[in-house]
């Protein structure tokens, strides 16, 4: 049964009210349909219960992941305070390192890996040597969360090397965290150097974690 889908639709309406919101700084707006996506993420996650060879570890770890998040939703509104800033990299961190964390206890590592991880590791160098003297005070944040979402990333990726994923998993995992990790990087473009405007942003964020939340509902055959 694919009971999992039907909150989908319901989301992605969610999605496209939050972007606008996010465009006109309508933090009333924000702080209803951010939380309200989440919630409907965690839900699709829960509704893989319903299909055959689902693997249940992976819908806990997610469903924690997105819980995690939803905190998050609730507390950071006004990415315009630093305080908030700070409030959202904590917990954030917290999220992505449960998805990471799920991830290689139900895959472990692969040879492959090393070859990903020299690839992440380079470009968070180049990301981090440009952003370095725009950071001020958020320097040792920065450092720190520049190095867990690519290290996400790759964690999901390695989804692709082992046996435990199908490969609609891993690229569901895979293109999810990968939005999350851009969505982050054009907001640290946005506000530190301040080169670009926050266009795809909510788009990004709410985008991965539904897509998240749609793996573990197409476990292998």
């Amino acid at each position: 049964m694919y009971y999992h889908l039907i909150p989908v639709p319901f989301a992605v309406a969610g999605i496209i009210i939050y972007w606008f919101a996010r465009q006109t700084n309508d933090l009333t707006t924000v702080s209803i349909v951010q939380p309200v996506i989440t919630i409907l993420c965690v839900i699709i996650a829960l509704l893989s219960l319903t299909r055959k060879n689902t693997d249940k570890r992976l819908t806990a770890w997610i469903v924690a992941g997105l819980v995690i998040a939803l905190l998050g939703d609730f507390l950071n509104l006004d990415m315009t305070d630093p305080f908030v800033v700070i409030r959202g990299l904590i917990i954030a961190v917290v999220a992505y390192l449960t998805y990471a964390v799920g991830l290689t206890r139900l895959n472990g590592f692969h040879r492959k890996d090393i070859y990903v991880g020299i690839v992440a590791i380079f470009l968070y160098g180049v990301l981090m040597n440009y952003l370095w003297p725009f950071l001020g005070d958020m320097k040792i944040p920065g450092m720190i969360y520049g190095l867990v979402l690519p290290f996400v990333v790759t964690r999901a990726i390695s989804t692709f090397f082992g046996d435990t994923f199908s490969t609609t998993q891993a690229v569901l995992l895979t293109a999810g965290t990968a939005m999350l990790y851009i969505g982050d990087l054009e907001f640290a473009l946005h506000t530190y150097p301040k080169i670009m405007p926050m266009l795809f942003g909510p788009f990004l964020y709410s985008g991965g974690q539904l897509l998240i939340a749609l793996s573990p509902s197409y476990g292998k055959r």
